[in-house]
């Protein structure tokens, strides 16, 4: 079972923009915590995917791919 320590996942929070830092560190914080196994290792999947994908995702509104539906929902209710 992978690590999901909080303090790991914010420093993967952490990327190359302002936006999905502000999106992704926000999320993390304040609901990580809250989240059940399986949304745990999808949102840790997810922080592996490239910041264009995810600016697309997260700010453009782009439908992201089956696999990580539910927890860019998760995320984009809490912005």
């Amino acid at each position: 079972m992978p690590d999901f320590d909080i303090k790991r996942v914010l420093w993967r929070c952490r990327r190359g923009t302002k936006e999905l830092d502000l999106i992704l560190g926000k999320f993390a914080e304040s609901r990580y915590q809250f989240l059940d196994q399986s949304l745990k290792k999808q949102f840790n999947k997810l922080l592996e995917m490239q910041d264009p994908v995810l600016i697309e995702w997260l700010c453009l509104g782009q439908e992201p791919v089956k696999e990580y539906k539910e927890i860019v929902s998760k995320i984009l209710e809490s912005k």
